[in-house]
């Protein structure tokens, strides 16, 4: 499940970061520049990683430096010996999966409720033309809205009425399951560290690593529509300075 901490980082950057602060950033410069809006307040946790990884600029790996915030655009690659995940409802062996469980009922804003989300994944690279960096799955906030959508109903299979509450286990609900895979293009956004092995002393070599820090959030999502950046992209360090 989403770890509770991160998500109040995430949704602290994802709503007064990227937008309100943002909009100030841009106004400081030039009192006749305004920002594209970012909408309201997120409706759900995937909405706020989605917001950090549009607005916020992006930078090659050769460009990084330790101790900074960053969003990366990269190629996913698998790390030796880390063992991958089989998703909840396909059972599909995959490096991370975001499952968003919804009533097929409108609520009130007109919405599909969500009742249920599960997003896990495992540590994994990312290579771009400038090189390749290390992600973390500690802490990391994965968010993938763009896979198959299915409606299930009642009974539902063991995997899916144990994510539901018991209230939600005899109601008709769509299922959506974004899987990570080897190959994919992906957006991450995090902090830089150089981390040591225990084989890395002896030759000096560090590898770039992209973690979570208590001021900035570790997001991913491969959702296509998030490759091209916004209009106006904000640096990551303006929203820790602010």
């Amino acid at each position: 499940m989403p770890d509770p901490v991160g998500v109040g980082v995430l949704i602290g950057l994802g709503v007064a970061g990227v937008a309100s602060l943002a909009r100030r950033v841009f106004r400081f410069a030039d009192k006749d520049v305004s920002l594209p809006r970012a909408g309201g307040p997120p409706e759900d946790r995937a909405e706020a990683v989605r917001r950090v990884l549009k607005h916020l600029q992006r930078k090659t790996i050769a460009e990084l430096e330790d101790g900074t915030a960053v969003v990366v655009v990269g190629t996913v690659k698998a790390l030796d010996g880390v063992a991958p995940l089989v998703s909840p409802v396909t059972a599909t062996r995959c490096l991370g999966y975001h499952v968003d469980v919804r009533l097929t009922e409108l609520d009130e804003w007109l919405r599909l409720p969500q009742v249920a989300e599960v997003a896990r994944c495992v540590d994994f690279a990312i290579t771009d033309e400038t090189g390749t960096l290390h992600v973390t799955s500690d802490g990391l906030e994965l968010a993938i809205t763009d896979g198959s959508i299915t409606r299930w109903h009642p009974p539902h299979p063991p995997p899916l009425a144990a994510m539901l509450r018991p209230e939600h286990r005899f109601r008709s609900v769509t299922v959506e399951e974004g899987l990570l895979h080897a190959g994919a293009q992906i957006l991450v956004g995090g902090v830089v560290v150089r981390e040591r092995a225990a084989t890395d002393y002896r030759d000096g070599a560090a590898t770039l690593v992209l973690r979570a820090s208590a001021t900035f959030p570790l997001v991913a999502s491969t959702d296509k529509d998030l490759l091209e950046p916004g209009e106006r992209p904000i640096a990551p360090e303006e929203l820790r300075r602010r």
